[in-house]
Order: C-alpha cells, then structure tokens, then sequence
C-alpha cells in the first residue's frame, strides 16, 4: 500500500520493550533463504522438464507427485519446483511407479523413508522463507530432484540472466528506509492478528541480516513479538520511537512491543543497518496528522501491564518518491 502526500506529520505510541526469554517455535523443516536470486540451473541440469516455478502460494496444503514420468521412466517429481507461502505443509505422493523412491532435503531438513506403494505419502511443514532443494536418494543422478521456494525468496531456472528472477521491489520504500533491504517485497497485511512475529536473523542481505517479513502492516494494539533465529548478535531498535532491545547473540531471544494509535514505525538492527537489516511496521492508518491518547505497556513474562495514558511525541513524516 503507498501513502500520499508529501509531507505529513506521524506518532506511534510503541510500548516499552522487553525480554520474554527463550522458548523459540522451531517448524519442523527450514528453508535455505538467501538475499540475491539463488540460481537453481545447475541443480536441475540433468532433470528434464523443469522450466518454470509453479505458483501455488495460498494453499495451506500442496502436494507433489513423486515417480511421475520423466528422467527416462517415473524417476520425476512434479512439480519439480514449486513455490509455496510460509507455514505450507508439503506432501508427497507416491505413484507406485518406477520402484522404490524416498524425498530427502539436501541441507539434511527432512528425509523420508523409503516407499514404493501407490498412495504412500511424506509430509513436512516449511516455515522460513527460502529456497530447499531435495532429491530421491538412489535416482539422484538420473535427474529426480525437486525445490520448494517459500515465500518471495528469488531464483532462476537458467543461470543469471535468465529464468525466474527475485521479485522487484515496491516502489513504497517510506521514505528509502527500506530502499537497501533485499529481501523486502511487499507490505505484509496482519490486521486482525492481537500478535505477530518478526524473525531476526534470517537470511538475507548478503548473510544472516535480515528481519523477515521486514515490513508488515497490524492493526492498534497489536503486540510485535521478535524472535531470534541467527547466531550473530542483533537488537531491535526505534530511535525516533524510543523503543530498542538488548543486542543479544543466540537463537531464541524474544523482544515484544506493543502499538496503539495510527502511525509508522521504522526500525532497526544497529549493527548490521548498513547492509539492509531494516524493517516497517505500519499501524492501523498509518501517518496522521491528527493526535490521540494513548496507552502505555509493558510485556514481560507473560503479563501484561497497563500504564497511564499519555500522547506520545510527533514527528514530522517526508516522503520522497523512492
């Protein structure tokens, strides 16, 4: 969503940060994300057929066939590259074609068994975005390779210049805050949510430098939950806002601020905001220019506590056209 004007002044009442301790949601599989297009022509240089990613985002379940005909017998998957949303759960059926086949993730996420009955099935859920690529162990070398592509992570089919390429960037930047950030796409919509999660750590902008989704829209007195999946030492920091986190190494940190009001918050990774580790969160309307009274919070353990209320500061909002 882009936002007009040219000038406009904003406020966020963004609550006090703080440490909900560990205890990090592990999915079952994770994907190998990356900042620039991963190209997957070598991958698939031996498997026939492959030209294109099929687009099934917005399904809660795909399904992928495993011994479709192909690579000189039923030694295929289709399709072979699939591209799916966050949070997809995979299954893989079995044909019962071309003799026993398996579906094992080459970083070593997920392995089946092996299975040779039509009707056999493995599923797996991949929450991060990214890129994984897998195989059928003993028809590898015939060319029976697959790849799921979570999210709006970038590849190409046929080396640099060609294929599927990484999605554009918007041209809403706000204000060229995120104008660096590589793997920022689109304005994430959470409305309706009373909490969200941004990952810290992911990877993305030439390493694990990245919040995913780095921009993302909720709705007044939404409460902001930032976990930490990379092993370098991050913090979350609003310094026109007021909010910031502890820098912290190590999977599992969690850092929760809660928003009120209409407004824009732009943060981010002070060590690493050079290489694009920035993030959005816009909230309810967005700028304003009218004031309102808003509430104060801190979460922490688990509770919540309400503080007095106050009008928070404001602050002028310039928007240029990147």
């Amino acid at each position: 969503m882009a936002m007009t004007g040219t000038t406009r002044r904003r406020f966020l009442a963004a609550t006090a940060g703080a440490t909900l301790g560990a205890g990090l949601f592990v999915g079952p599989a994770t994907a190998q994300a990356g900042g620039s297009a991963v190209d997957l022509s070598k991958w698939f240089a031996n498997t026939e057929g492959v030209s294109k990613v099929t687009d099934a985002r917005g399904q809660s379940r795909v399904e992928v066939t495993v011994g479709a005909e192909g690579n000189g017998g039923a030694f295929a998957f289709a399709p072979a590259a699939v591209r799916i949303d966050p949070g997809t759960t995979v299954v893989w059926t079995w044909t019962g074609n071309g003799g026993t086949h398996n579906v094992v993730a080459k970083d070593g996420s997920f392995e089946s068994e092996y299975y040779g009955a039509s009707g056999d099935t493995f599923e797996t859920m991949l929450d991060a975005p990214g890129v994984t690529r897998y195989a059928c162990a003993p028809h590898e070398a015939m060319g029976m390779k697959g790849a799921v592509v979570v999210g709006d992570a970038g590849v190409t089919l046929s080396g640099p210049s060609g294929g599927e390429q990484t999605p554009e960037q918007p041209e809403e930047t706000y204000d060229g805050w995120l104008a660096n950030t590589g793997n920022y796409h689109e304005l994430v919509d959470r409305r309706g949510e009373s909490e969200v999660t941004v990952e810290v750590g992911v990877e993305g902008n030439g390493g694990p430098y990245a919040f995913a989704p780095p921009a993302m829209r909720i709705d007044p007195g939404t409460t902001v939950v930032w976990e930490w999946v990379g092993d370098e030492s991050y913090d979350v920091v609003d310094a026109e806002l007021g909010y910031h986190s502890d820098q912290v190494a190590g999977a599992g940190h969690r850092f929760a601020v809660e928003f009120d009001g209409d407004g824009l918050s732009t943060y981010e990774c002070s060590e690493y905001s050079d290489e694009g580790m920035r993030g959005v969160i816009l909230v309810g309307e967005g700028p304003t220019r009218q004031l309102s009274t808003l509430s104060y919070a801190v979460t922490g353990g688990g509770a919540l506590v309400l503080g007095a209320p106050f009008l928070y500061g404001l602050r002028e909002h310039v928007r240029s056209t990147r």
